[in-house]
């Protein structure tokens, strides 16, 4: 398998009664699934995440989408079992070749 990689990001909006050690020990379980905090050194914006994936040469961005969603999937059911209450509200994923990608200046976007 010599394998095709991919770029995925992962945007998440957590209800608001969810409490901060849920909400820390969500994105540890996230952590632990090889998902990114910063980018290059630079940190991601408040509840986004990515993560380089490298997958079978047959598989498709939608392998991947499944992976990815299927990952915050298990770390919510891991919080849950910890005895914490969290509800993700809505959740954005975005999966695309390895090409550019990377944090944007604030002033690139004003």
């Amino acid at each position: 398998m010599s394998g095709r990689k991919f770029i995925a990001t992962i945007a998440y909006d957590i209800s608001p009664q969810t409490s901060e050690q849920a909400r820390k020990l969500l994105l540890a379980e996230m952590v632990g699934r090889r998902w990114l905090q910063a980018c290059k050194g630079r940190k991601m914006p408040a509840n986004t995440l990515w993560c380089q994936r490298t997958v079978a040469d047959d598989d498709t961005t939608r392998t991947v989408f499944v992976a990815c969603s299927e990952d915050l999937k298990k770390a919510v059911a891991a919080v849950r079992r910890s005895g914490r209450e969290i509800a993700v509200r809505r959740v954005w994923v975005q999966v695309s070749g390895a090409g550019s990608y990377g944090i944007a200046e604030p002033d690139d976007v004003s």
